[in-house]
């Protein structure tokens, strides 16, 4: 069986779409200086912006067919005019296993049922774990703000034909951030 993901609709409920634009748009270069895609190629792309600090970037989640028919992914992810020198914490907000799970929405990064603080506990967030590890992926950026990571994930409890929204952040520390990047909410079906 293969795996594949795609974006069913994207939504920023928190940032408007001029922030959006204008985070995506600062950090203009001339022509000699080389171009770095603010959004890494992939199956799947999403910008990541940050209202905080104006940075950009993105992240892509690019599916891979594994015969065991359940979720395995390469995820990227890039940003520029970030802080510099700073080491930032890769979260995801996925839905699984309620209802309004893939309707485009992320209901659980935005706090709403069936993901509110009426429902069954689960945090809004969750770091990505790295392979063979408990800590979090996380990665630096450079002197100059941009910075890189990618990495596998995989998630046996994820069958094929799930359906399920989901929302990227990156954040400087976890319990007090002070620089925090959101992506847009995409669908990902594993096929």
């Amino acid at each position: 069986m293969r795996s594949l993901l795609h974006v069913r609709s994207i939504v920023l409920p928190s940032l408007s779409a001029s922030v959006l634009w204008a985070c995506l748009a600062c950090g203009g270069t001339d022509s000699t200086t080389p171009q770095t895609p603010l959004i890494p190629a992939g199956t799947v792309q999403a910008p990541l912006v940050s209202a905080d600090i104006g940075g950009g970037g993105g992240v892509s989640v690019t599916a891979k067919a594994i015969p065991d028919g359940y979720f395995d992914a390469d995820i990227a992810v890039h940003v520029v005019n970030a802080r510099p020198s700073t080491t930032y914490i890769v979260q995801r907000a996925p839905e699984i296993g309620r209802a309004l799970g893939n309707d485009g929405i992320c209901q659980r990064a935005l706090g709403l049922a069936p993901w509110s603080s009426a429902d069954v506990a689960a945090p809004a967030f969750v770091s990505f774990p790295q392979t063979g590890a408990t800590a979090p992926v996380m990665f630096t950026t450079s002197a100059t703000g941009e910075g890189t990571v990618n990495f596998e994930f995989k998630v046996p409890t994820i069958p094929s034909g799930t359906r399920f929204d989901v929302m990227f952040r990156l954040l400087n520390d976890m319990t007090s951030p002070t620089s925090i990047f959101q992506s847009a909410c995409f669908t990902v079906t594993v096929l």
